[in-house]
């Protein structure tokens, strides 16, 4: 019986054909010459969807519109080589695995060829036995690159949702930070409240007129209450504004001499304040920082209370401030026994405010001062947050300044804060 006459297969171009799970696997055969292209379509029809073209423009064409398993190309055909072929069918699907077929073998070509990403290299006139071996070896290749493509879009997908979670986590974290350090940096005012609404029941149940003394005292009873509800709200208000990412420049500035005024009167009735002393320093009457002062205020709160808290004996703590040109290099003869935030470095250092809070207490443990500005750590049990000094790291940072601290076991902690002086 005559075998049909040789011909090309016809295609027509249509996106996102795919294969089903029970399909031949597809072998492209691309020769300019209709003798081999037949020959190999009927070596190969058994095993594969056996597909023939006659140019290289041809083989990138139909492989655009469907996925090639393995291709066969010539080396020398006309318009366009083997070769270009080749890098087209691996730049379309780099899975694709290519034999070579060249009657002119040369080292060369060998090279080039396999450089490109051919898997084979085989000289015609070829036997049977070779061919189908080249083809098995190829489609084993194929399937082993398909499945590593697989696994690594896999690991990828993987990989993004991981992210995406770890993300969601990192948000409802950094949330959850928002919110307990607003309940910590509000219970301060809230605690110097309550002490002078105490005061103000305990004076007014055995008062039936107030007159003379007792009636300036009521007043400024008042006026503290005032100002402390007024510093409720300018702390609400500054982290609606960082968890709203509305980062402004600092609302008010005041001079150094007046918040350290505004400080002794805010803790005159704190709880931490029984039974030690609080002491501010003289400092120039126009030394001031460019923080914002509800900010700076709080810093202040929250070092003071942390140093009052430092010895259950009667202490006093000192707070003081001078101008500042560096911030200090670290000291050898302190190892272990400092801690620093440098400030930040991606421009020239302006001229800084040091302002120290030095307490008289027992002194920091080296294994506990790395930690002591993390988030939650707290060496206070349960009565502790462990938020403090969390917060008076963020608000430094915030306003591009520096912390220096050096404890001295058994003889007190200093912590300094620089930041940058207003002019």
């Amino acid at each position: 019986m005559p075998l049909p006459p040789p011909s090309t297969t016809a295609f027509e171009p249509a996106a996102g054909v795919t294969a089903g799970p029970n399909a031949k696997p597809v072998l492209l055969v691309v020769d300019d010459e209709e003798g081999p292209r037949h020959s190999l379509r009927m070596v190969f029809r058994q095993d594969f969807d056996v597909h023939t073209v006659e140019s290289a423009e041809k083989a990138a064409a139909f492989a655009r519109t469907r996925p090639v398993n393995v291709a066969i190309l010539d080396i020398r055909m006309s318009g366009g080589s083997g070769l270009d072929a080749l890098h087209s069918l691996k730049e379309i699907n780099p899975t694709t695995e290519v034999i070579m077929l060249t009657a002119y073998e040369t080292l060369e070509t060998a090279r080039q060829a396999l450089r490109l990403g051919a898997c084979d290299y085989l000289s015609k006139p070829f036997d049977l036995a070779t061919i189908r071996a080249a083809a098995a070896r190829a489609l084993q290749l194929h399937n082993i690159s398909q499945s590593l493509v697989s696994a690594s879009d896999r690991l990828r997908e993987l990989d993004d949702r991981l992210g995406g979670v770890s993300v969601r986590a990192e948000m409802a974290r950094t949330t959850t930070e928002i919110y307990a350090s607003v309940m910590h940096d509000i219970n301060n005012p809230l605690t110097v409240i309550s002490g002078h609404v105490e005061l103000l029941t305990a004076k007014l149940k055995r008062l039936h007129v107030l007159h003379g003394r007792d009636l300036d005292e009521v007043r400024t009873d008042i006026a503290t209450i005032s100002k402390q509800v007024a510093i409720c709200h300018a702390i609400a208000a500054r982290y609606l504004r960082f968890a709203h990412q509305r980062h402004t420049a600092a609302d008010k500035t005041l001079p150094l001499a007046q918040i350290f005024s505004d400080l002794r009167t805010l803790l005159r009735t704190h709880p931490a304040m029984r039974p030690h002393t609080l002491e501010a320093a003289p400092c120039e009457a126009d030394l001031e920082t460019t923080a914002d002062a509800s900010d700076l205020l709080q810093v202040l709160i929250n070092l003071v209370i942390n140093a009052l808290q430092s010895s259950a004996s009667p202490q006093t703590v000192t707070v003081s401030a001078t101008p500042a040109e560096d911030f200090p290099q670290p000291d050898p003869a302190a190892a272990g026994r400092e801690w620093r935030l440098e400030p930040p470095t991606d421009q020239p250092l302006p001229p800084l405010v040091a302002i120290s809070v030095r307490d008289q207490g027992r002194g920091i443990a080296p294994d506990v001062l790395p930690h002591i500005f993390e988030p939650y750590y707290t060496t206070k049990g349960q009565d502790g947050t462990g938020l403090g000094l969390a917060i008076v790291s963020r608000l430094v940072q915030t306003h591009r300044g520096g912390i220096h601290l050096i404890t001295r076991p058994g003889n007190g902690t200093t912590v300094t804060i620089y930041l940058p002086r207003k002019e």
